[in-house]
């Protein structure tokens, strides 16, 4: 027996269900396509799609137009190129690009397939057969692949399709061997075009070898070569040497002597003592002589100037006898001797000697001032000629190098031109030995090879296997879709998925279809075998039971008599069958459980437990009965007591509302701990809405059917309208309906559902079947029933059971 949860548990209604399939969250949920589902719900669908798509397949198959493929390959490589190389970076080449050229474009080309079909008259061919001429070339296009080899791309594939197979090979030979002709004359045109090229260069490279031997002699004539010394200078470089070491000195001797002058002036302007310290400092660093006297400076620099004048005279002679007096060369040097011959007479003149007495220091100082301009004159005058000559030679020396550099570029060009026409003659002899440039080049367009010939035609479509591939594959996604619409247009509910995302209601419980074999029965019960929880505890559908139980429980959080009622939108759900299974179930727990029939329009539970009884619900609402004396227990069940519905009232809806309802709830609420109410259908009646607002708690059961979802919601609005406690939804007769499906798996129970026969009519005018109230059938089961003994009641003695 299974014991009560512990009452100190607070748990959410939806966490406490195990069996609860609405794991996903809302968002996972409503964005969940049930792709499986449909497959199983609409098969037929997807079957018919299949075999209707296969047989389309063969249809087409047998009667598409038959098409062959011819193949052939070829290799078109360019032949190595007449190459005259005409500059240092640049190149003569044919004017083609072999390398680089598309042949698998040019073949494909309107203009080549013309020429292809006029040449070889292919228009007459049975394939073209009533096809006008620009529709044939149309068509040979449409029909014809040429694609380059990924590894060699010299090598072409060509690929023809054609409804007839000796015609796909007959055009693509001919194809092959007009691109062949195209390409020799195309490349013949070219050759003599660069053959002529070819010999207008020869006789260019003619006219700039002549051009560059006649300006090399004209600058080796201007170039006359200067003297040359003993280390292998010329004159203009061995004096620009020279001439650079006399301008150095004689810079320097020209800071020298005016500084030296500077110091005599200030010692003459500071008066006779500072002029005899410094003729003391003059004498004392040889630059004057103990008696004053500077003629001996002045002659020693005499004897230099005839020095420069001798080596200026030997250069002259040397220039005469290697250029001529009138060579610019010889003038430049005769400048240079007269200008050191004047320099020396000047120098000369300015010598005098000076007076045996004694002079003052101040005398002496004003003497060597003089003698120091004097100084200062001539060394200016030679710094200016030394100045001058460097020029002369430098310039000249620029000259000479300018035409050494034109010389030796133009000995470079004439080298290259050379190079050139030696080239140019070894092509004309490669091209032709004979040397008249007549024949075509060699080396010119494409070697042009058939790798394989055009083949026999082969049958390519139509292929039985793909079409009937094609087929069912678009029949199976047809058929899909159409039982994907179907199952959209569906309402009903497909998985327990759906019930909970439309209704939004904990789903407590499935129960399978019910067996109605006798094999399984109590014997000598006169409970009806559809109580499963009794005659078949150990059973799926008990289990079932017990699993709603165990959820009541939990939304109950453990709490002392409830009350729950049972109820389901539409007649045939099968409400009085869980209401009466439940009960026991929690009967068999442990808990003292009363069974109310409340359906007063189609009691059932009286006959289900085999009681017959006048009075029950109705006379207690009514006040014709108390509670206490109409309740009956269940020998067979401990702790079960049924409450019948007694006989059918007139005016069932009123008594439904009327205030016995609550207080007599509320009675047995203290006396029972749980107590079942079975009510009628919400959509069919509205007796069971007043008790939906009394009660502690709601089960809704419901049966998957056509049109159940439009019911299912109705009703669970009318209960939400109400502030009904909905504690969850019981989905009733899992297996009897293919198309729904559950983690759980009723296999077993697909057998159908029924009860003894017995059928369920409701009718109230919203269209759910036939009448409600049916006098015709029997308002007890037939057969023997047992003694159920009625409680005792409060200080009276025990009553006789009623028969």
């Amino acid at each position: 027996m299974e014991s009560l949860p512990n009452p100190s548990m607070n748990m959410n209604p939806q966490q406490a269900q195990p069996f609860l399939l609405a794991n996903l969250n809302a968002e996972e949920q409503e964005n969940s396509f049930d792709f499986w589902g449909v497959i199983g719900r609409r098969k037929w669908l997807i079957f018919l799609g299949l075999a209707t798509g296969l047989g389309l397949g063969a249809l087409y198959d047998a009667q598409a137009e038959v098409v062959y493929e011819s193949t052939a390959n070829v290799k078109i490589e360019p032949k190595d190129p007449v190459i005259l190389q005409i500059a240092r970076t640049d190149a003569m080449v044919p004017d083609s690009e072999q390398f680089n050229f598309r042949h698998d474009r040019t073949i494909a080309q309107y203009t080549t397939i013309e020429r292809c079909l006029e040449k070889n008259n292919l228009f007459v061919l049975d394939s073209f057969e009533d096809l006008a001429k620009e529709d044939v070339i149309e068509e040979v296009l449409e029909d014809l692949r040429i694609t380059p080899d990924r590894e060699d791309p010299f090598i072409y594939q060509l690929v023809y399709h054609s409804t007839d197979p000796n015609d796909a090979q007959t055009v693509l030979n001919n194809l092959i061997e007009t691109y062949r002709f195209d390409l020799e004359q195309q490349y013949q045109v070219e050759t003599d075009k660069f053959i002529t090229l070819l010999k207008e260069v020869k006789n260019q490279f003619h006219n700039d070898y002549k051009n560059v031997q006649a300006r090399i002699a004209g600058l080796r004539k201007e170039n006359t070569a200067p003297p040359v010394t003993s280390s292998g200078q010329n004159i203009h470089e061995f004096m620009l040497g020279n001439l650079s070491t006399t301008i150095a000195n004689l810079k320097d001797e020209l800071g020298e002597a005016a500084t030296q002058k500077q110091r005599c002036n200030s010692a003459i302007n500071s008066g006779e003592e500072a002029c005899q310290e410094m003729v003391w400092i003059l004498t004392h660093d040889k630059k004057l002589n103990a008696t004053g006297n500077n003629q001996d400076a002045t002659l020693q620099q005499a004897y230099r100037i005839d020095s420069n004048i001798a080596s200026a005279e030997i250069q002259l002679q040397q220039a005469k006898m290697r250029f001529g007096s009138s060579h610019p060369t010889v003038r430049s040097l005769q400048a240079t001797v007269d200008q050191w011959k004047g320099y020396k007479k000047k120098s000369l003149a300015s010598v005098s000697t000076t007076s045996d007495g004694e002079d003052s220091s101040m005398d002496v100082l004003g003497r060597l001032v003089s003698a120091l301009d004097m100084k200062l004159g001539d060394l200016k005058s030679a710094y200016d000629i030394a100045l001058r000559e460097f020029e002369l030679h430098q310039k000249e020396a620029e000259r000479l190098s300018k035409l050494n550099d034109q010389l030796a570029d133009a000995e470079r060009d004439r080298t290259y031109i050379e190079e050139l026409l030696t080239t140019a003659k070894n092509k004309i002899v490669e091209i032709d030995p004979s040397g008249n440039l007549a024949t075509r080049g060699s080396h010119e367009g494409f070697n042009f090879r058939r790798l394989m010939d055009a083949r026999y035609g082969e049958k390519v479509w139509p292929i039985l296997p793909v079409s009937l591939g094609i087929g069912g594959l678009l029949g199976l996604l047809s058929g899909f879709g159409l039982g994907c619409l179907v199952d959209l247009a569906d309402k009903t509910f497909h998985n327990p998925d759906e019930i909970i995302k439309q209704l939004n209601l904990p789903l407590i419980g499935h129960i399978p279809v019910i067996s109605q074999s006798k094999r399984y029965l109590v014997e000598n019960s006169l409970i009806d075998p559809i109580i499963c929880t009794y005659h078949r505890p150990k059973s799926q559908s008990s289990e079932a039971f017990r699993a709603v139980r165990t959820a009541l429980f939990f939304n109950t959080k453990g709490t002392q008599n409830s009350v729950i009622q049972v109820t389901s939108p539409t007649p045939g759900d099968g409400k009085s069958t869980v209401a009466a299974n439940l009960a026991v179930s929690i009967a068999q727990s442990g808990k003292r459980v009363l069974l109310v029939d409340g359906d007063m329009r189609r009691p059932r539970q009286g006959i289900t437990f085999g009681i017959k009884s006048a009075e029950g619900f109705s006379t207690i609402l009514t006040g014709q009965s108390q509670w206490r004396d109409v309740i009956f227990e269940c020998e067979e069940i401990e702790g079960m007591s049924v409450l019948p519905c007694g006989a059918k009232p007139n005016n069932p809806a009123e008594l439904s509302t009327s205030p016995q309802v609550k207080d007599l709830i509320e009675e047995l609420r203290e006396e029972f701990d749980f107590v079942i109410i079975d009510t009628p259908p919400l959509l069919a009646v509205t007796d069971p809405c007043p008790v939906a607002a009394r009660v502690d708690g709601v089960v809704l059961c419901m049966r998957i059917k056509k049109n159940v979802r439009i019911s299912a919601e109705r009703a669970t609005e009318i209960l939400r309208n109400l502030g009904a406690n909905i504690v969850g939804l019981v989905v009733n007769g899992v297996g009897a309906q293919s198309g729904y499906g559950s983690q759980y798996t009723y296999g077993a129970y697909r057998a159908g559902y029924a009860y003894n026969g017995y059928g369920y009519g409701y009718g109230y005018g919203y269209g759910y079947g036939a009448k409600y109230y049916d006098d015709s059938q029997p308002t007890s089961r037939p057969g023997p029933l047992k003694n159920i003994a009625a409680p005792q009641p409060a200080g009276g003695p025990p009553e006789p059971p009623v028969a």
